[in-house]
């Protein structure tokens, strides 16, 4: 029977119909999964940006407690001042001789009858003198503050205040002390100053010697130069007696012996001896009106070490010799008592010897002073009255321009008090300046000089939360609820931060802190509440024993366990300052220990395309990794040991201008395994190649103007070094434009990395393929690296910018690595990309000191400081490789796949590589946290182990930065949510 026609049309209709429905129904579902994918975006974005305020909040408060601060003040003190118009009285001195024995400890000057050992009985002629002539000399213990360090102990000695931790971190940096102190109060008062010894005084003091003759003090292994080289210079300049008022000399042999061998060593002896002999021939050099002050900076341990806060670190000796009868007065015997190694020995504060110092010699005592006079140096009670009532007036006027301590009503009260006292003539005054001394300095202690030991463990137990949260987040929690869980995170968080805000505030009003201690309580709070907000949903789904469970099952297998061991291995570094030091060759030989791994695994791999190409991206990781570590910026403390290559060299130049050209070629290449070379591709690399060129141009002027006194005159004769300026000024600013601002536009806005192709002839039907359909997550979001890395070759120096292409290369063949070897949810890729970005910190030009932050770097698009102008470059140049890799850690998972069907659930793999990342810097900044308060009174604190907590802390920062704002957000979930809507998958 045939078909009617009428029936045929409606049955066209219907089939037509029902098609329009369900693809209808196929565009609701997709608009209804695009929807809920940018609510999760969002989600997950809120979610890291509580996570990044968290670790902000912690390291804030780990820094309030480690690296205090004291307010400097400017002004400095003249004879004019009203305190000091009767100071003259004092005068007592016209030359003065300083010998300063470094580390030379209290007990060292004392006997010990019946005992020997080589720190003990050597060095006698200090307390023999002053008990044979006890007017004529007076040996003291001099007490120094914490920390005991060379350079902070010169500024305690010479400006009579407290040093503060912050000042200590330049412990090491040679800057010049512009704080009033005595050496400058003696140059400004035309006293001519002879120096010779540790060269750290002609770092700090150097404008104000009139000679000067340094000598290397970080050689701890040379016992013998410097002590030679003062006892050489400084014995004729005392023979002729002129061309100098003050004589310093700065011996190190004492020190370096304990640094090398410790006090209980046989050279031990030999430099005592030695010490004794020379102070022998200076007193018999000197005349009666000079004063000769003999003194350590600090002790040592048992050890032979310093730098903390130890008795025996503590516990310098001082001793003030004249040969002018009737010059000290010495206390009643009993102050002297030398039983039990001096335990109950008279003793006073080293920045006592401040306003003694400057009363005896004449001076005005410096402005920020906080010392009190010696009394022995004062041979009346009269006299020593009047030193006390000029140092009281003296601190007094310190603190009333201090905003700190001026409205500290108990220290104002005994002010008062005092003068009342003087006024009276009473016999109290001494003794009451005593205590109101006493009194001044405990408060500036509290404010400066101690570490915050509570502040500084809520920081820590702040921050190694924030890992606890991180790992259960996002490696314990299974990735195909975590989407859904976010829904119910995020309003806690927000909700619980709220209301713990509320109540820490109440609670501080109720406690009536100050300001400041108000909004550390409001940021505890906030702080809590953020944890809570966590905890409450977690807890609520899984309970603690689960999570155990889970991290038991999970992590195990040969990658995970090999990942777990690198981040140990980097972690424990901190433990020791010799490990910390040689970082950049831990971190390769870890790298180069996956490439080997990664070799061996690639043999198993059944396909053999894939075998051969693991084998050969395997050996490229590691030969990159060993070519690079050629690169090298050496620190101080690594010596002789390590020669630096780092530097501004034609070569290089040549070689940035050959990469330009040929690195675009390594990037089509991979993009070509993939047929990935398509529409924006090849757009963006040609691109990226003007760019190079024009980066390589830049940094070819650069070098041009930074030699022009080197280069030919026939090439300068044809060139004008201010259009070469202009000219550099121009391309930098250019180049900055347009990675920074117009391709990340471009990018968002752009086309994919795929092209339509279709095959076949006019008169058959034709297929059509997608070209880059494999790959057009990872192809597409490389091109935002592309961006990125751009702008941070820029400002980058040419060997650096090297390293850096070695790192992109790395990058490539490591995403290749991770699909062919199976592991792009796994431990080891993360933790990869974060050995790669701190490697590739060291080898762009930087250390973890804060003298190689390249500053100069800063001044590429402007020529003054211009907020963010100055401030990006040197943020992209010091950070530039974390940067790269917090922006890389999606292509783990996008590099060579399809377009998912399930984009919410490849957006929850991303945001848990994301996670692992920052756990992995996590890990590494919570180490640098803990080892740095465990040395904080280690001899390198300051020099070490702050600077490496310091650069940890920032890199955190950074890397929160870039995952939240650009990673998550921005890149991965713009991106998933595009091709989502184009492919509809």
């Amino acid at each position: 029977m045939s078909e009617k026609p009428h029936d045929t049309e409606d049955s066209k209709k219907r089939l037509l119909k029902q098609n329009n429905s369900n693809l209808n129904s196929i565009n609701n579902k997709n608009n209804i999964r695009n929807g809920r994918l940018k609510i999760i975006s969002f989600l997950y974005t809120l979610i890291f940006v509580s996570i990044a305020l968290l670790q902000i909040i912690s390291i804030a408060f780990f820094t309030k407690g480690f690296l205090l601060s004291r307010q400097v003040l400017d002004s400095h003190s003249s004879l004019q001042d009203d305190i000091f118009l009767n100071s003259h009285e004092l005068r007592n001195f016209d030359k003065a001789v300083f010998v300063i024995i470094d580390a030379l400890r209290f007990d060292f000057t004392i006997p010990e009858p019946g005992i020997d050992k080589p720190y003990r009985n050597h060095f006698t002629l200090p307390y023999e003198l002053s008990t044979k002539y006890p007017d004529q000399a007076v040996l003291l213990k001099f007490v120094a503050d914490p920390p005991t360090t060379t350079l902070q102990r010169l500024k305690g000695l010479t400006t009579g205040s407290l040093p503060t931790f912050v000042d200590a971190g330049s412990n090491f940096d040679g800057d010049i002390i512009e704080e009033d102190n005595f050496i400058k109060q003696l140059y400004k008062h035309d006293k001519r100053i002879s120096f010779v010894g540790d060269d750290t005084w002609e770092a700090v003091f150097g404008p104000f010697l009139n000679q000067s003759k340094p000598y290397d003090s970080l050689n701890v292994w040379d016992l013998h130069t410097v002590d030679n080289g003062v006892i050489e210079n400084l014995l004729p300049q005392l023979e002729s007696n002129k061309d100098w008022d003050v004589l310093i000399g700065h011996l190190l042999g004492i020190d370096h012996c304990g640094h090398r061998y410790g006090p209980d060593h046989h050279l031990m002896e030999e430099k005592q001896l030695q010490m004794n002999e020379f102070l022998s021939e200076v007193i018999s050099k000197i005349d009666d009106d000079t004063l000769l002050v003999v003194f350590g900076d600090h002790g040592m341990d048992r050890t032979g070490n310093h730098g903390g806060d130890s008795l025996d670190e503590l516990e310098a000796a001082l001793w003030l010799y004249s040969k002018k009868p009737q010059t000290f007065r010495p206390l009643s015997k009993g102050t002297y008592d030398i039983n039990e190694n001096g335990k109950n020995y008279r003793s006073v504060n080293q920045i006592d010897l401040v306003p003694t110092f400057s009363l005896l010699f004449g001076l005005p005592i410096p402005f920020n002073s906080l010392g009190a006079p010696i009394e022995e140096a004062f041979k009346s009670e009269s006299a020593f009255q009047l030193a006390n009532y000029l140092t009281l007036h003296q601190i007094q006027r310190y603190r009333s321009f201090s905003t700190s301590l001026k409205d500290d009503s108990l220290i104002n009260a005994k002010f008062e008090k005092l003068i009342e006292l003087h006024q009276k003539e009473s016999t109290e005054f001494n003794e009451k300046f005593k205590e109101y001394q006493h009194a001044s300095l405990e408060r500036c202690k509290d404010l400066w000089a101690r570490f915050d030991s509570v502040s500084i463990y809520i920081g820590i137990t702040l921050f190694a939360i924030s890992l606890l949260i991180l790992v259960v987040y996002c490696k314990l929690i299974p990735s195909v609820v975590i989407g859904q869980l976010s829904e119910e995170v995020v309003p806690a968080v927000i909700a619980m931060t709220l209301l713990f805000i509320v109540i820490f505030g109440a609670v501080s009003l109720v406690l009536k802190p100050t300001f400041l201690s108000q909004l550390w309580f409001v940021l505890l709070g906030a702080a809590v509440g953020i944890i809570t907000g966590f905890c409450i949903p977690v807890f609520d789904r899984y309970s603690p024993l689960w999570i155990l469970r889970s991290s038991c099952d999970k992590l195990t297998g040969f990658w995970t366990l090999l990942a777990l061991i690198f981040i140990f291995i980097h972690a424990a570094t901190f433990a020791s300052n010799s490990f910390t030091i040689w970082e950049d060759r831990i971190l390769a030989h870890l790298l180069i220990t996956f490439g080997a791994m990664a070799t061996i695994k690639s043999l198993k791999v059944p396909s053999k395309v894939d075998r051969v190409m693991g084998i050969y991206h395997s050996v490229s990781f590691m030969v990159i990794t060993r070519v690079t570590s050629l690169i090298t910026i050496c620190r101080e403390e690594q010596g002789d040991v390590c020669i630096p290559s780092f530097g501004m060299k034609w070569w290089v130049i040549l070689l940035l201008f050959f990469f330009s050209q040929f690195f675009p070629s390594i990037i089509k290449a991979f993009y070509s395994i993939s047929d990935s070379y398509q529409s924006a591709a090849p757009l963006w690399n040609n691109l990226f190649k003007i760019i190079l060129f024009l980066i390589s141009c830049y940094w070819s002027m650069e070098y041009i103007e930074s030699n022009q006194s080197t280069l030919s005159a026939n090439i300068l004769r044809k060139l004008s070094l201010s259009s070469i300026h202009t000219g550099k000024s121009t391309i930098a600013r250019i180049i900055a434009g347009v990675t920074l601002v117009a391709a990340n536009y471009g990018w968002s806005r752009g086309p994919l990395c795929v092209k339509l192709d279709l095959n076949g002839d006019e008169t058959s039907d034709k297929e059509a393929c997608i070209l880059g359909y494999h790959n057009v997550y990872g192809s597409e979001y490389f091109l935002l690296v592309m961006n990125f890395l751009a702008a941070i070759l820029l400002f980058t120096k040419p060997m650096g910018q090297l390293a850096l292409y070695g790192l992109v290369y790395q990058l490539l063949a490591f995403f290749e690595l991770v699909r062919i070897l199976d592991i792009r949810s796994n431990l080891i890729s993360p933790t990869v990309l974060g050995l790669l970005g701190g490697y590739y910190f060291f080898k762009t030009g930087h250390q973890a000191t804060i003298p190689s932050i390249n500053w100069e770097i800063g001044f590429t698009l402007v020529d003054s400081i211009i907020f963010p102008l100055t401030h990006i470059p040197i943020a992209l140049n010091s950070f530039g490789s974390f940067i790269i890799i917090a922006l890389s850690v999606p292509l783990i998972t996008f590099w060579r796949i399809a377009p998912s069907s399930k984009p919410i659930a490849l957006y929850s793999t991303i945001v848990e590589n994301c996670g692992t990342l920052l756990a992995y810097q996590t890990i590494i900044s919570l180490s640098t946290l803990i080892f740095a308060t465990v040395f904080k009174r280690h001899l390198m604190v300051w020099k070490i182990f702050a600077p490496r907590f310091m650069f940890a802390s920032m890199v955190q920062v950074v890397i929160n930065i870039v995952l939240v704002v650009f990673t998550i957000g921005f890149g991965s979930g713009g991106l998933t949510i595009q091709i989502s809507k184009i492919f509809g998958t």
